[in-house]
């Protein structure tokens, strides 16, 4: 069955591998069932996506633990949506050249009542598997643009931003454009104000999809970002088909150490100019790094060194501090 799905298909003149994560159980006399041996194949079958995927994992009994503790999860996700247990954080995204704020990305964080604080790395990955990554997402959307709205309203009609990440759930939804259409309309927010990031695996995903969506969202007049670039397998070239106006170049190619580095980083500088996009370059996390990305003519930058995420009454003070004569 593996290989079978292995061999590569061509659609719309291009050539697609697929990949599967299979679950395999044997029958014993402990299963009692088919309907048994029906849940154990799919507990094998999330753990053969836990370890990577694209392979074979067969049953074994303290598979069962696990599963037990991830719907545990799954129930505690969805009370928590409820419970309104999900808050934003907020990390500066910053102008190199003078080094204020232009805008935010805006970071979910769920502050579970026994577990505290649990990493996004820890419940996207389910919220998405199990499909609350929409309601999650929408909720980010929504608070992302009533928040920025406020803010305007103190320091006056800045020019800010704020990003909010889309997931390959929201992206395949059909109310997708109309529910950004919505959130704008009820915050009262610009649409330049509003930016939507999509990460490079995601976009390539379904290329034709993709840029069908995305060119209906930015007739909206919104912001598009592509996040976490040079990590995919795409190029600057072939990404002239999404309507993009932003790249953010990944954390690796700031860290990168091999002499190669600057002439990486000065050519995806110039072909995002080139194609008439801005650059924001993430995880830089010294001066020197600042420095030499300001000098390539890369616009703004993204990192801890500039700015950790924050929540929002934090960002007021901020943004008070950077616009005072607009309190006046």
């Amino acid at each position: 069955i593996k290989h079978a799905i292995n061999n590569p298909i061509t659609f719309a003149k291009r050539e697609i591998v697929l990949t599967a994560s299979i679950g395999l159980v044997t029958w014993t006399s402990a299963q009692s069932s088919a309907e048994d041996m029906v849940k154990d194949a799919e507990l094998a079958m999330h753990q053969a996506k836990r370890f990577g995927g694209d392979r074979i994992e067969p049953f074994r009994p303290a598979f069962r633990t696990v599963g037990t503790d991830r719907l545990q999860f799954e129930s505690d996700l969805r009370r928590a949506i409820e419970r309104r247990e999900f808050t934003l954080a907020y990390q500066p995204i910053v102008r190199l050249e003078d080094g204020s704020v232009a805008g935010f990305e805006a970071l979910l964080r769920w502050d579970h009542p026994r577990r505290g604080m649990i990493p996004p790395g820890d419940f996207i990955p389910v919220a998405e598997s199990c499909g609350l990554i929409v309601q999650l997402g929408l909720f980010a959307m929504q608070q992302a643009a009533e928040d920025l709205a406020g803010w305007q309203k103190q320091i006056g009609d800045a020019p800010l931003s704020v990003s909010v990440n889309l997931s390959s759930r929201q992206l395949i939804r059909r109310d997708l454009v109309s529910d950004v259409r919505s959130v704008i309309a009820r915050a009262n927010l610009k649409p330049r104000c509003f930016r939507l990031e999509l990460t490079e695996s995601l976009v390539m995903d379904n290329p034709e999809q993709t840029a069908h969506v995305l060119n209906k969202l930015k007739k909206l007049g919104i912001g598009l970002s592509l996040d976490d670039f040079g990590t995919g397998y795409s190029s600057l070239a072939y990404l002239t088909r999404f309507p993009f106006d932003t790249i953010k170049i990944d954390k690796s190619f700031v860290d990168d150490a091999t002499p190669k580095r600057a002439v990486l980083l000065k050519s995806m500088v110039n072909m995002a100019h080139e194609l008439g996009l801005s650059v924001v370059a993430e995880g830089i996390s010294d001066e020197s790094d600042a420095l030499e990305l300001r000098q390539m003519g890369c616009e703004y930058v993204q990192s801890f060194m500039f700015g950790a995420p924050m929540p929002g009454d934090q960002v007021l003070k901020t943004l008070k501090e950077q616009y005072p004569l607009a309190q006046a």
